[in-house]
């Protein structure tokens, strides 16, 4: 079924649900409503395609930023404001027509590499500037700081040829890669030489092979969160146990952020963020460990809830989903859990998006069982 977005009202649900799927990264919300804003305030209807429509011979291509989730300092910003961003919020419109020209192919649909309030907008505007659709569906069903951890990489299908465009417009074909590590620090390298994001039109597959890859209706489920957090704010309802209620999950926790460390490294945000809970749910003291997106958590200093499954940190009162970007010491916040997608619970995705993968001597043990 074809979700139809006609107002701001419609674009916020979504783009507030994505910003609560990813899970603490995935980009800040106000950027990617300012993508989508323009488009309805200019009359357009967006349409996210149900995912069978997209026929087994269609070419698609996967549009997403790279780079890191860190607030610039202000000597990163005079540095890298020197020159014109003649690209900017044009990056994946100009990666899809560049990939296309290089491969003598015209995409039937935009699909987004992940669930976050950027990362979901993103290939939706870029779709609508290309005049194409953009699916309902996605490659992670959560936001995920690494290439490798989307669905199309756990299947095995190639991540090149692949265009990147930086927001001064500077344009890389990718011809072939030796393994999706590489794509990433190319990828990852090109975001830091220009000092910031870099947009990404990548893992060109036709439908028989998106098929397999794909999650679909995760665009209908953020819409639906972010649907009830609105809801829930001009009830008064407590909008963790009306999510939980309605999506599905846990109320792992509830408390205020009395700590948070940080660093901008390799490309990425990494940090921890501690809690100390209000003696409404068991533990005194949470802990939770992320690069760019939430992925351990410890209660009371065991070990508990961590990736694959979904750790996601809202305001208590207002349900609005807090990116670790902007999460500060004060904040009175309930944190959600729930199940992560069934493909990342087998070993090839547990591989690439278990605790281990991120160098913790733990092994995944499924959400419902510890809750």
């Amino acid at each position: 079924m074809t979700l139809i977005l006609k107002t701001k009202t419609d674009v916020e649900d979504l783009a507030t649900g994505c910003t609560f799927f990813g899970t603490g990264g995935g980009g800040d919300k106000q950027t990617g409503l300012n993508m989508l804003y323009p488009h309805i305030e200019a009359g357009k209807t967006i349409e996210l395609i149900d995912v069978k429509k997209v026929k087994n011979n269609d070419w698609v291509a996967c549009a997403y930023y790279s780079g890191t989730i860190a607030p610039p300092t202000p000597e990163l910003e005079a540095i890298r404001t020197r020159f014109p961003w003649d690209a900017y919020e044009n990056e994946l419109a100009a990666g899809l027509e560049t990939l296309e020209n290089h491969m003598g192919v015209k995409f039937k649909a935009v699909v987004p590499f992940e669930l976050g309030g950027v990362n979901t907008p993103a290939p939706i505007d870029a779709a609508v500037k290309h005049n194409i659709p953009c699916v309902d569906g996605d490659y992670a069903g959560r936001a995920v700081p690494e290439i490798c951890q989307n669905t199309v990489c756990v299947h095995g299908f190639s991540m090149a040829p692949m265009a990147l465009i930086d927001w001064y417009g500077d344009k890389t074909i990718v011809e072939s890669i030796v393994n999706y590590e590489m794509g990433e620090r190319i990828s990852k390298s090109l975001s830091e030489a220009a000092w910031g994001r870099l947009g990404n039109v990548a893992f060109p597959v036709q439908g028989k092979d998106f098929h397999k890859a794909i999650i679909p209706d995760t665009l209908t489920k953020s819409y639906n969160v972010g649907r009830i957090i609105r809801e829930s704010r001009e009830s008064g309802d407590d909008p963790a146990e009306r999510i939980v209620n309605e999506i599905g999950g846990w109320v792992l926790f509830r408390g205020e952020v009395v700590n948070r460390t940080w660093e901008n490294r390799e490309g990425y945000m990494w940090g921890e963020t501690v809690i100390k809970g209000n003696g409404i749910k068991p533990g005194n003291m949470m802990k939770v460990w992320y690069k760019n997106e939430n992925h351990i958590t410890w209660l009371d200093d065991k070990p508990w809830i961590t990736s694959p499954d979904i750790i996601e940190i809202i305001d208590s009162k207002s349900g609005e989903p807090i990116t670790n970007t902007d999460i500060k010491n004060g904040d009175i916040v309930s944190v959600i859990g729930m199940k992560g997608e069934p493909i990342y619970r087998t070993p090839e995705g547990l591989k690439v998006l278990g605790p281990r993968h991120f160098g913790f001597d733990l092994n995944y043990s499924p959400i419902e069982k510890l809750v």
